[in-house]
C-alpha cells in the first residue's frame, strides 16, 4: 500500500515528532511504501489565497493567518496516487483525499479549548482572540468532516472533538503511544523533585516553582526544559526569591530588565540537559511534577511511571490527569503551588508508602507499549480502507 503522511514542520522536536517517527518506522517495516510530506509553517510576510498580507496586518491576528496559510499549502498537495493519507497536526487535515486517517492530538488550541486563556494572555493577537477562534473553526470544519477515522490519545481529546467539531464516537479510536525514552528505573534514593517540560504558557511550570517555594521537606527541585516562556519564568523565580509580587499566571507581558539579582532559590531552572543528565535525574527522583493545563496526553507521566517514579498532576490537567491513579501511582491535586507541595510531601513522607506507589507506578507505566499502539494504528488503517 502507498501511504502519505502529512505533517507541519514547527521547527521543534517534541514528543509528537517522535510518535510520527515510530509510525513511519512501523509502516515501512510492514512493507508499505510511505512518504512524509512535511511542510514548514508559514510565518509573517506571506500570501493567503493569493493575497499578500503585510507584516502589520499579519501580527494583528498571527494565529489566523498562519493557520489559513498552512491549510492552503496542505490542500494544494497532489496525493491522488496514494492509497491512504494520514494527517497529523493542525493544518495537515486540509489534505485532499477520499481515504483520510488522522493521528489527532489537538486542534489549533487557541481557537478551541484555550480560546479564553489566549484572550487574557497578552500574547500577540490576543485582542482578536474570539473573532480569530470563530474564523479558524469555520476554516477547519469541512476539512475535519472529511476525515474517516481519528486516532486519539485520551478522553480529553475525544471530548474536544465531540464538543467543537461534532465528531461521533464511531469515528474515534484510541491511540496510546508508548514511552519516547526509557529512563532507568529509580534507584530508590528519592532525593530530589523533578519537572520535565517545555516552558510555554499552557505548561504552567510556574506552579512547580511556587510548590518549590512551599517546600519539599528539604528535597531540591529541578526544572528541566526550555521554550518561549523562559525569560518570564526566570522573572517569576527571581520575584519569588526576593519576596516581590509575581506577575499574573498565563501572562506573556515581557519582564522588565535587567532581571533582579537573587542569590538563592529552592528550584534550579536547568534548561535543556543531555540524555545522560536527564536519566540521572529520573533515577534519583522522589516524584515528577507535571502541572500542565488540559494536556492532550502525557508522555512525561508515562515515562516517569515506567521508571517507578510517582507523578503529581493537576485536576484540570486533561490527558495527564487520566494517566495518574490518585493515591496509587501519584496524586491528582488542585492547580496551586500549595496543593502540589502538599502532594509531594504526602508521597515522600512515609517510606513504605513511597515504595508501594513506586511499584504501582512502574506497573502502570509499563502497560503503555508501542506494540499496543502499533496494533491500534493498523486497526485504524483497516477501518479507513474498509
Amino acid at each position: 500500500m502507498r501511504i502519505a503522511i502529512a505533517k507541519p514542520d514547527w521547527g521543534i522536536v517534541g514528543g509528537f515528532e517522535h510518535v510520527v517517527d515510530r509510525v513511519l518506522t512501523r509502516l515501512r517495516a510492514s512493507d508499505h511504501e510511505v512518504d512524509l510530506f512535511e511542510l514548514p509553517v508559514v510565518r509573517a510576510t506571506a500570501e493567503v489565497n493569493g493575497v499578500p498580507v503585510p507584516d502589520e496586518v499579519w501580527l494583528e491576528a498571527p494565529e489566523f493567518f498562519r493557520h489559513a496559510a498552512s491549510l492552503e499549502r496542505f490542500a494544494a498537495l497532489d496525493l491522488d496516487s496514494y492509497d491512504l493519507v494520514i494527517s497529523t497536526q493542525p493544518g495537515s487535515h486540509a489534505v485532499r483525499h477520499e481515504r483520510k486517517l488522522a493521528i489527532f492530538y489537538h486542534h489549533i488550541r487557541v481557537a478551541y479549548d484555550l480560546e479564553y486563556l489566549y484572550a487574557a494572555s497578552g500574547l500577540p493577537g490576543a485582542d482578536l482572540a474570539h473573532p480569530t477562534a470563530r474564523a479558524i473553526r469555520r476554516l477547519d470544519e469541512p476539512h475535519l468532516a472529511s476525515i474517516g477515522i481519528f486516532l486519539t490519545p485520551s478522553e480529553t481529546v475525544r471530548g474536544r472533538l465531540r464538543r467543537y467539531s461534532g465528531v461521533s464516537d464511531d469515528k474515534m479510536l484510541p491511540f496510546l503511544a508508548g514511552p519516547i525514552s526509557e529512563p532507568p528505573p529509580t534507584d530508590g534514593s528519592a532525593e530530589l523533585v523533578l519537572c520535565v517540560s517545555r516552558n510555554e504558557w499552557p505548561k504552567r511550570t510556574e506552579l512547580f516553582v511556587d510548590a518549590a517555594f512551599e517546600g519539599f521537606d528539604g528535597r531540591p527541585a529541578h526544572l528541566v526544559g526550555s521554550g518561549g516562556y523562559d525569560p518570564w519564568l526566570r522573572w517569576w523565580v527571581a520575584c519569588r526569591a526576593l519576596g516581590e509580587p509575581t506577575p499574573p499566571p498565563h501572562c506573556w507581558t515581557p519582564p522588565p530588565y535587567p532581571l533582579p539579582i537573587h542569590t538563592s532559590a529552592p528550584v534550579e531552572v536547568r534548561g535543556r540537559v543531555d540524555d545522560m543528565t536527564l536519566a540521572d535525574l529520573y533515577r534519583r527522583a522522589a516524584c515528577v511534577v507535571a502541572p500542565a493545563f488540559d494536556e492532550d496526553y502525557g508522555l512525561t507521566a508515562i515515562e516517569a511511571q515506567a521508571a517507578g517514579v510517582p507523578v503529581v498532576v493537576c485536576t484540570d490537567g486533561g490527558g495527564l490527569a487520566e494517566l495518574v491513579v490518585d493515591g496509587e501511582t501519584g496524586r491528582v491535586v488542585p492547580p496551586s503551588g500549595e496543593a502540589i507541595a502538599d502532594a509531594v510531601r504526602d508521597i515522600c513522607g512515609d517510606r513504605r508508602r513511597w515504595l508501594e506507589m513506586s511499584e504501582a507506578a512502574r506497573r502502570h507505566g509499563t502497560s503503555f507499549s508501542w506494540e499496543r499502539s502499533e496494533r491500534q494504528l493498523m486497526d485504524a488503517i483497516e477501518a479507513v480502507m474498509a
